[in-house]
């Protein structure tokens, strides 16, 4: 296993391409992706991204900015990414938030999944994060 992490300034090219990818061979209904969101504002001493690239799979996009995680689970419905997310947040010694988005259920192109994470972030955890742009 073995996550990996990609620059924030990808975050919306590599969700549109996985969601043009589901279309061309078919299978957008039958295969949904998630997208978590966590933050370790709280634990700056933690080599996060190496841990979290470490637990994730190698199908699991990474990307982060000043603290701020947000994960795309490829293959992943809404329940499996909660788990995750509380798995991630159990660990962290964090209040569990459900920021979480899946596709198709939640938007059908990146820039909706990523206003309705950010809005959901915004109101759970009252971060502002130039991540989502």
């Amino acid at each position: 296993m073995s996550g990996i992490a990609f620059s924030k300034i990808n975050l919306t090219n590599l969700i549109d391409h996985h969601i043009a990818l589901l279309e061309r061979f078919g299978i957008k209904d039958e295969v949904p992706f998630s997208l978590i969101f966590f933050s370790l504002e709280d634990r700056k001493e933690i080599d996060s991204l190496e841990m979290f690239q470490r637990i994730l799979r190698r199908t699991d996009a990474i990307f982060n900015h000043s603290n701020h995680y947000v994960v795309m689970l490829t293959g992943t419905d809404w329940n499996g990414a909660t788990e995750v997310l509380s798995g991630i947040q159990s660990f962290l010694d964090q209040k569990p938030y459900d920021n979480v988005v899946t596709y198709p259920d939640d938007g059908v192109d990146a820039k909706t999944l990523l206003h309705k994470l950010n809005n959901i972030v915004e109101e759970n955890c009252n971060i502002t994060t130039d991540l989502f742009q």
